[in-house]
């Protein structure tokens, strides 16, 4: 926990769909107050694994926004900033079907944001190859705390249209990115600059956001301080 407050960041805290219920209120709250004590100021990230926010099946989404509800009560009581959750859309799936996605997904952060209050909840983009569902999807809740996590791994994987094509019909939903890279093969997390992402592209943008998290994703611990150092050097 010291090595992590001497980086000066935070953390975003993830809860897979294992630890989402094995992890009581006590314990979240206890997490929070260490994080608190030392400095840290965290985000939190949902599970997601098996789960469909916009899903057909009635009770499938039942059994997410369950999951996802708990999540949200974790990362209020740790005091997270914000919250990330994957959106689910896959073209594969639901190719055809992007009313009934959208209109499950309606339902779902409703709910969700019932349970959040004052917390920001963010979507992120996945497997979208354009931002048409998420944009569809911010249109129904303008008003609301619901916003976009743009990543930027995620798009360089899956992307048919170029990166303005994408960030454009955001940005005025656009409130987290998680910044990291990879070849277009595989989610490899890599540090900024190590794969094909344009994040020359990305830069320019940037200045047209205020009050957006930054998150360094890495894959595991022995790259973090080049992921961590090149995400300070991008945004210097």
């Amino acid at each position: 926990m010291g090595r992590l407050a001497s980086l000066g960041i935070g953390a975003e805290v993830y809860f897979d769909n294992t630890a989402v219920m094995d992890t009581d209120r006590d314990a979240a709250k206890e997490a929070g107050r260490v994080l608190a004590d030392h400095g840290i100021p965290c985000t939190c990230h949902a599970p997601f694994m098996d789960l469909s926010p916009g899903g057909v099946d009635r009770e499938v989404r039942l059994l997410t926004v369950e999951k996802l509800k708990r999540a949200v009560e974790r990362a209020c009581l740790m005091g997270a900033r914000s919250m990330v959750a994957h959106g689910g859309y896959d073209k594969w799936r639901f190719g055809g079907h992007e009313q009934r996605w959208l209109e499950g997904s309606i339902e779902t952060w409703t709910e969700l944001l019932k349970e959040a209050g004052d917390m920001p909840l963010m979507v992120e983009n996945i497997f979208e190859e354009t931002p048409a569902t998420l944009t569809a999807l911010f249109d129904c809740f303008r008003e609301k705390n619901l916003w976009c996590c743009f990543d930027t791994g995620h798009f360089n994987l899956f992307t048919t249209i170029p990166l303005e094509g994408w960030l454009m019909p955001l940005r005025t939903k656009l409130k987290e990115l998680h910044l990291h890279d990879n070849h277009g093969k595989s989610d490899e997390h890599l540090a900024i600059g190590r794969g094909t992402f344009p994040f020359r592209e990305l830069k320019p943008f940037l200045k047209m956001l205020d009050g957006v998290f930054f998150t360094a994703e890495t894959p595991d611990e022995s790259s973090a301080p080049e992921v961590i150092n090149n995400m300070k050097e991008f945004l210097s």
